[in-house]
């Protein structure tokens, strides 16, 4: 190779032709533009690697220290915070389940009061009711005991009156009170009317009557009943018609006759 002398430096240089030289820096050019781009492509790579690497770091809470990171406008919770999560909704769920148990309960012993309350009020109403009861029968059998004794007293009070001679001992001599002959019983009134017939003679027919007068020494029948009755008017004086009204008032009145 022929060598030229550069006049500015003094000094001489190899001479290349400028279409070789053309090609040396083209083929420099093209090797630097292959390296710049493998450079490219590769640190592409590695950023997108290492970007993907802080994502997933990102989402299993290892740099978030603790902290809810926020992914794609997500929020995500960490692994304490997801326990602490569940751990609440379990308890939550234990207290719901334990107060509906609780008023379950509450509302079976309401129940239960309201039935007890309602046996008592029926026992205690059956209670009165028997009590009003047994105190209806004693003073039942208390008013029956005393109209025993007041039928016994009347009866022996009117066996007394009939044991004697007469009931009404002056009924042909002088008027007897409707106050006096309303003390006398239903039978002694019976008695008392038809001792004024017997009085006058008048033969009774029924056994009671009969059996009664004849035991008496006064009586004396010898007027027979159908007899006497048709013209009995013309047999008693003014004080015996008196009478004899007066004591059938009252036997029709109390409904004896």
């Amino acid at each position: 190779m022929r060598s030229a002398k550069d006049p500015q430096r003094g000094n001489e240089r190899n001479y290349i032709p400028n279409d070789e030289i053309d090609r040396e820096e083209k083929a420099d050019i093209r090797q630097q533009k292959k390296g710049n781009a493998f450079s490219v492509l590769l640190g592409g790579l590695v950023v997108i690697s290492l970007i993907a690497f802080i994502f997933v770091l990102l989402d299993s809470g290892i740099l978030s220290g603790g902290v809810t990171q926020t992914v794609y406008g997500t929020p995500q919770l960490t692994q304490e915070e997801k326990k602490a999560a569940e751990e609440e909704a379990r308890l939550a769920e234990e207290e719901a389940k334990q107060k509906k148990k609780e008023e379950e309960a509450a509302a079976r012993a309401e129940e239960e009061a309201a039935r007890k309350a309602e046996k008592e009020e029926s026992e205690r109403q059956a209670e009165e009711e028997a009590a009003r009861k047994a105190e209806e029968e004693a003073e039942r059998r208390a008013e029956e005991k005393e109209e025993e004794a007041a039928r016994k007293k009347a009866l022996e009070e009117e066996q007394e009156v009939l044991a004697g001679d007469f009931i009404l001992s002056e009924s042909n001599i002088r008027y007897y009170s409707e106050e006096a002959l309303n003390k006398l019983t239903d039978r002694e009134v019976l008695f008392a009317l038809n001792e004024i017939y017997a009085r006058r003679g008048r033969i009774f027919t029924g056994e009671e009557f009969r059996r009664y007068f004849e035991s008496k020494d006064w009586y004396k029948g010898t007027i027979p009943a159908e007899e006497f009755d048709a013209n009995q008017n013309e047999r008693f004086n003014e004080y015996e018609k008196a009478n004899i009204n007066a004591l059938v008032k009252i036997a029709q009145e109390r409904g004896i006759r």
